[in-house]
């Protein structure tokens, strides 16, 4: 796509296509997409019937205005094919998640972090405005102000049952080539902590991560972006990227990189092992990439199940793939709360500063105030005895009881009265009888939490 490139007047063609298609439409709604879902759930789920309405072809960037520095782009577009659009042109979006194939529209109904969410807050803290496609076949454009303010900031962890997201209106900021990497260890969570909120008041930093392996091996990695680099390092090829942040010294990247730096080994849920060492070395950059492990993953789990005899070869293991906020008076508390009841099988936890203002409906944190991100994207070892996902319902209900909150990606253990207390579910139902009034879309506690 050339950068010159000024797609609006296509949109507008496909939105008056599908208003058509859908005007009057009283029937329950799912989308068809070319992209792969994000939500990782435990355990499967039925799907109700609905009206299948396919929004594939609304997955490019529309236009890129250099001096407002705003980017509009369809809410199908994926992450890769905006920041190829925009980082050759100078720009970034504010906040840009570190897998290829997460979609713009995804990250901002679901809610996406990343190591520069200490300034820029979530994904959708960046958005300005947002076309949305309602259940009945209106469309409307949501801005912080206007008849559609309190959809705009409903839109953040609604996951789609408030409406769709056609266009996204949203701000960027100017990119520098490489960024550099400094890492450093400690050896216990207090100094660890002490570090990371310090970073947080330094001007010169871009972005601030980690890797966690115990109570007294801590990684902290600060980086900047810079317009020169004495060497560079590939995520490709051999190289696996939370290795080399796992250990005291310093590297650059290109920026490209960095932004998609966890994506060639989906974080590390690729097997460190002589085949696979071989894979990196030598599979092209088509196949080193999350979406395509993700359909691996679903393959291999569909065989499983087909094939009796490879059940249970997983025993004593489960997902604790989840992500948790507190207030930074909290973060001391859950971080050796994990540490002290996590097996976490070698593999290590993230952390993150964030900050927000906090004006999401469904998301509700106070506003401009530093919260501790925790992380996991783990097999873990089950405890003997413990029930069934007994790692994630033992973080989620600290979280809860020190005034946390966690995403809703991956699966969640909470009542409808729990649920609405901590997400603000009263307000969510408001909206929800006010944009959806003949129910033709779940509520958001039967989307993330019910089998349905």
């Amino acid at each position: 796509m050339s950068m010159n490139t000024d797609l609006r007047p296509q949109y507008k063609q496909l939105v008056e296509k599908l208003k058509t298609e859908l005007s009057g439409n009283k029937q329950r709604l799912r989308v068809k997409k070319n992209t792969i879902s994000n939500l990782f759930r435990y355990e499967g789920r039925q799907q109700t019937e609905a009206r299948i309405i396919d929004l594939s072809q609304f997955n490019k960037p529309l236009y890129l205005d250099p001096e407002k520095q705003t980017l509009e782009v369809m809410g199908l577009s994926t992450y890769e094919s905006i920041v190829d659009f925009t980082l050759p042109q100078g720009f970034l979006p504010l906040i840009t998640p570190e897998l290829k194939h997460i979609t713009v529209g995804g990250a901002t109904v679901g809610i996406g972090i990343e190591t520069n969410s200490y300034k820029f807050g979530f994904v959708h803290d960046g958005l300005l405005e947002a076309d949305v496609l309602l259940p009945d076949g209106h469309v409307v454009t949501a801005k912080p102000t206007g008849d559609y303010s309190d959809l705009f900031y409903g839109l953040p962890n609604s996951y789609g049952t408030l409406g769709y997201i056609l266009r996204a209106k949203i701000q960027l900021m100017p990119a520098k080539p490489y960024v550099h990497l400094v890492t450093q260890r400690f050896n216990d969570t207090k100094s660890f902590l002490a570090a990371m909120k310090q970073a947080v008041s330094n001007p010169k930093l871009d972005y601030i991560e980690s890797m966690i392996y115990g109570k007294d091996e801590l990684y902290l990695t600060l980086c900047n972006q810079t317009d020169k680099a004495p060497k560079l390092t590939s995520v490709y090829g051999e190289t696996i990227f939370y290795r080399e942040i796992s250990k005291p010294g310093e590297l650059w990247l290109p920026t490209h990189d960095y932004m998609f730096r966890y994506d060639p080994e989906w974080f590390w849920a690729i097997p460190e092992t002589p085949f696979y060492a071989k894979w990196r070395k030598y599979s092209p950059k088509s196949l080193r990439r999350s979406s395509f492990y993700h359909r691996y993953n679903k393959w291999q789990e569909a065989m499983t199940n087909a094939l009796p005899f490879m059940k249970g070869a997983d025993d004593g293991l489960e997902h604790l793939i989840q992500d948790w906020e507190v207030p930074w008076k909290q973060a001391q508390g859950l971080l050796d709360h994990a540490l002290a009841n996590l097996d976490l099988n070698s593999k290590p936890i993230m952390a993150a500063p964030i900050k927000t203002p906090a004006k999401a409906t469904g998301y509700p944190m106070l506003a401009d105030e530093l919260y501790f991100n925790l992380g996991s994207y783990n097999f873990v070892k089950r405890q003997p005895g413990q029930e069934a996902f007994g790692s994630t319902k033992l973080m989620d209900a600290y979280t809860f009881e020190h005034d946390g909150i966690k995403m809703l990606y991956s699966s969640t253990f909470l009542s409808e009265k729990e649920f609405d207390r901590i997400y603000n579910g009263k307000a969510l139902q408001r909206l929800q009888h006010k944009y959806d009034p003949l129910g033709l879309l779940p509520s958001l506690y039967e989307k993330v939490v019910k089998a349905h």
